[in-house]
């Protein structure tokens, strides 16, 4: 198990050298750097998750887009968002590449 662990590790310490997770840092200081758009982002997030759990959220999402079409248009924040989508991208292929071929049977006790 410590080999496992170990080379978890090692690829820990890739994933942040990478030019992903370096941008997606980069980009995230700067978001975070002006308070007032980090807040609203957070905001626009949070409304999009709880219309995102209801039953037929689509024209709930669109109204929620245009109104906050300004913020995600702002440069600092549609760069942070790519950014984020693809550090996300990233750590999704390595999880599967991780879980590739690994077989689990769970059987109620």
């Amino acid at each position: 198990m410590i080999e496992v662990i170990n080379g978890s590790r090692q690829l820990n310490e890739q994933i942040k050298q990478s030019a992903e997770y370096q941008n997606y840092i980069d980009t995230k200081k700067k978001l975070c750097a002006n308070m007032d758009l980090c807040n609203k982002l957070r905001e626009f997030r949070m409304r999009n998750y709880e219309l995102q759990n209801r039953t037929n959220p689509y024209d709930e999402v669109s109204g929620l887009v245009r109104e906050y079409d300004e913020l995600l248009h702002n440069s600092i924040v549609s760069d942070f968002l790519r950014a984020e989508q693809r550090i996300c991208r990233m750590m999704q292929k390595v999880y599967n590449s991780i879980a590739e071929g690994l077989e689990f049977d769970y059987l109620d006790e």
